[in-house]
Formats: C-alpha cells, structure tokens, sequence
C-alpha cells in the first residue's frame, strides 16, 4: 500500500514542479535543509549599490504608516531593523493571524529571529494582499479555532462579517463595529450552551474577544484592514504566552496602501520607471510582450488578470479586470473607463476606486526599491518570472540602473505553506492548528517544542503535504488524475513519517 501511494505522489510531485520550474531548482538546491535551518536565510539580503536614496523612500512611507498606528517607538525599531535586514514577508492574505498557512510563515520566520544575536531583529514585517475576497478560503473575515467532541475534530468560525459582504475585497472593507463583537460573544454563549465548546474554550476565546477585539483604539480605525493591523500586534505574543516567551512584534501592514502611497509620493510626478510603465504609451509594448501570460500579472489571450489596476467603482460587486486603450484603462464591457492621468489616478487610488495588481505592486516594492519578498509556493514562480520580463523590458528600453537594482531583487525564498506547527487530538491524529488554538490549548514547553520540530524535519518535508493542494491549483479540474486527485494531507503525513518528526506543539483534549 505505501509503495503505492509512492509511486503516486511520486508522479504528483512531477506533475506540480512542470508547472513550477524554479520551486523545482529550490527544492533541487535547498531540500534537504533541515527546516530551521533553511529560515536563517531569510536575513541574508543582497543591496544593490544604487538602492540608498530608493530604499530611504521605502522607509520613509513604512515609518509614516507604522508611526500612525503603533507610535514612533516602533516605527523606529521597524526602520532599524530594514536598514540592516531589508527584507519583509509577502506571503499572508490580509486577516486575522489565524490560518495555518499564514501562522506557519509567521512563526517560521519568528523562530529564525529569536535565534539570532543581532538586537536589531525584533519585528516580523508583512505586506499582506488585502485585495482578496471576503469569502477567501483563508477565512480573513474572522477567526476559527477547534475542539474535539466524540473524537472527532470540530471546527468554529467567528465571522466580523458574512460571506456575501459587499464590497467583495478585504481591502476596501469597513471597520467592525462593537455590534459585530458582540453578536459573535453571543454566538460563543451559544455554543456553550449546547455543549458545542466546554466552559475553557468559551472563557479563553471571550476573553480574547474582548481584550484584543473590543477596544476603542480598534473601534477608531478607519478600515477593516487597518484593525487587522492592530488586533494582530495585539494577538499574536499571546500565541505563546504559556510557554513565557517573548515573540518578535508582529507588525502587519497592507501591501496594497503601501504601494499607492509610494506611487503617490515619489512616482505619479516624477521622472521614474514606475511612471512610464503607468502613464508612458512607449512602455506598452514591451509591457504586453514580455508580462503577457505570467501569473497574477495578465493574458489578453486567457482574459485573465489586470493590466496594472483592478477597479472597484462605487456600487459594484466585485473587482473589474482592465486593459490599456490609448491613454485610457477600459474595462472589458467599456462600463468603467479611466484616465492615465497622475491627478486622476491618484484620486481614484486615494478613494480605493483603484487597486494595485500584483504585477504593479512587486514592480514598485520589489524591483524598483528591492525589497527582499518571502513568498509561497506560487509566489517563487511569478515573482521570478515577472523579474525577468522586467529586467528584459529594461534592457530594450536601455534602463541600466532599474536593471542593475532589480537583477539583485532575490525571489526565491518560500515562507508560506511549510507545515510545523501540528496539533494532535483523539486517538494520536494530527492536523495543523490555528492561531486561536495556540491561545487555547497552549503549554508551557509549547514553543520549545515547536522549535524543535524545526530542527528534525527538512525544507522540502514541510512542503510535501501541500502538494496535493498544489496539484490542484496546478490543473483544471477537469485535467485532474483520479489516482492523484484521491491523494490526502494525511497520506502524506504517514507516508514520509512527519508526525514523528515533527511533535505537535498542543494537544486538544475532548469537550
């Protein structure tokens, strides 16, 4: 029987790395790295020699944001530490800091910096993608955690808001209000009262409801995602709380707001390649040839993607995907149209009519101000690919230095999507945990044991239980093998042994 699944995942793992050739070199390189080991890399930044006065630019708009939400204690230290380490993670969907995927890039990171000796290290930076649907398989409308009733693994979501929330992008959402905390402290009562959640789940998560959610400094955002910002410095040193260790901050910003405030102070009136390729009709050609068909970046040929801006006019229901026309951005139906005026463009960024793409965002943070970009699995591939098409675009045009800085951009680092961070509950079966669920059911060897995980299981061990998931993205569904369609997280787990590699930091005892 394991022969089998071997030979299976064996041809489910070629079929995933055809369609991702440089998370195929990674895994070629760097594999066998024991996974600890593999995150000190995260600090080793390559700095171009013309990126000063770029990267002073970058900092500046990162204090401005950080300084407004936490103080300029902060945004000091965030500041300190990217002159030295100039490098943030890209990988998490804006929302709660509750997903196993984006917990896992977060601690990963977090175990590498609290092993360093450099006092410079001391935040955990993210740009978040905020332009991701409320309904998001990440759940970033809320929170979940779980319990187990019966021996089986129960899962409870606290939604802010509801799936078919309108206007459907995360980041153009509105704050909570106290309204929303209280109906989900009702809905935890509830379950209570059903025996759904014992009287330990229901006292923790209130508590944390409270504590973290319902406080005026949160209610006085402006957003949603802002909020998230907060509530996630807040939220996370509790992970760990009962192991007595102090994380890294957690600092969370918005790719997005980040991206159109660069474009707005240094690049809307300003002679710099970013804008050409916003307002430049030379640059079109070469940006249709060379970003033609990269992921999260366009295909004319596909319809898919954005050229350089998704659009959200008032009243509408979901992101509108745009093309170039002449001097204008159009819609596919020609319903939405705008100018390529700096004034224009920047009105309609400042009111979230208009939202970065990735193409424009890794453009502006990663190959104009070269920010180092810890990503996930997919990430590696259109990050690299996108690299090329620009540094090509560059050399026709004849743009030496946007070539020699963005030639150094590194691309290749995976954060997300490393599996570690196990829980175990029933007769010893093992899934990932949430964030909640480190608050829940944490211990206080916790962290230690965590840590340790890390040091037992290599880089390419704590991928291998994403592949199928991969797979699936990799392929229409219509294309997908029967026999490696049927191939599970817990195949997988069992076949390369990680439950013994990898000792689960909590375990979940029944309600």
């Amino acid at each position: 029987m394991q022969d089998d699944l071997r030979d299976r995942f064996a041809r489910l793992k070629e079929k995933v790395l055809i369609k991702r050739p440089v998370l195929n070199a990674i895994l070629k390189k760097r594999g066998s790295k024991k996974l600890f080991e593999y995150s000190h890399d995260y600090v080793d930044v390559n700095l171009p020699p013309t990126i000063p006065r770029r990267q002073n630019e970058f900092l500046g708009v990162i204090a401005e944001v950080v300084e407004a939400r936490f103080g300029k204690k902060l945004a000091d230290s965030v500041v300190n530490q990217l002159k030295k380490y100039y490098f943030v993670s890209t990988a998490d969907h804006d929302g709660p800091i509750t997903h196993p995927f984006f917990l896992n890039s977060n601690l990963l990171t977090a175990a590498a910096m609290a092993d360093h000796s450099d006092s410079a290290i001391q935040n955990v930076i993210v740009l978040a993608c905020a332009n991701i649907s409320v309904d998001n398989s990440s759940f970033p409308r809320g929170l979940f955690f779980h319990n187990v009733r019966e021996g089986k693994l129960q899962t409870h979501r606290m939604s802010f808001f509801s799936a078919n929330t309108r206007p459907a992008a995360v980041y153009t959402l509105p704050p909570y209000t106290k309204v929303e905390v209280e109906k989900i402290l009702k809905e935890l009562k509830i379950k209570l009262d059903k025996a759904e959640i014992g009287s330990m789940e229901y006292e923790k998560m209130s508590q944390l409801m409270k504590e973290v959610y319902d406080q005026p400094e949160v209610y006085n955002s402006s957003t949603y995602t802002e909020q998230i910002s907060k509530t996630n410095f807040k939220l996370w040193p509790r992970l760990f709380e009962a192991s007595k260790v102090k994380l890294p901050n957690l600092v969370y910003l918005e790719l997005e707001d980040i991206v159109v405030r660069l474009l707005i102070k240094h690049h809307l009136n300003q002679d710099t390649i970013l804008n050409h390729i916003l307002f430049d009709p030379t640059y079109e050609p070469y940006i249709n040839q060379y970003f033609e068909g990269i992921f999260g970046s366009f295909s004319r040929a596909d319809e898919s993607g954005t050229y350089l801006f998704w659009a959200l006019p008032k009243g509408s229901k979901h992101n509108l995907q745009l093309w170039r026309k002449g001097n204008f951005l159009v819609s596919k139906d020609e319903s939405y149209k705008i100018e390529l005026k700096p004034e224009i463009i920047q009105k309609a960024m400042e009111e979230k009519e208009l939202i970065p793409g990735l193409l424009l965002a890794f453009s502006t943070v990663s190959f104009y101000y070269g920010v180092k970009c810890l990503g996930g699995f997919n990430q590696v591939n259109y990050l690299t690919h996108m690299k090329n098409g620009y540094i090509k675009m560059n050399v026709d045009i004849g743009n030496y230095r946007s070539i020699e800085v963005c030639a150094r951009a590194q691309t290749k680092e995976i954060c997300d999507g490393l599996s570690f961070a196990f829980m175990e509950y029933g007769d010893h079966e093992v899934a990932l945990a949430s964030g909640p669920d480190l608050i829940l059911y944490g211990k206080e060897d916790s962290w230690q044991r965590l840590v340790d995980s890390a040091k037992q299981i290599t880089f390419e061990e704590a991928l291998t239980p994403l592949m199928p998931e991969m797979y699936k993205i990799s392929y229409d569904k219509s294309e997908w093998d029967p026999d490696l369609e049927s191939i599970t997280e817990k195949d997988l787990n069992t076949m390369i042994g990680l439950h013994d590699k990898a000792e689960p930091c909590i375990e979940i005892p029944e309600v």
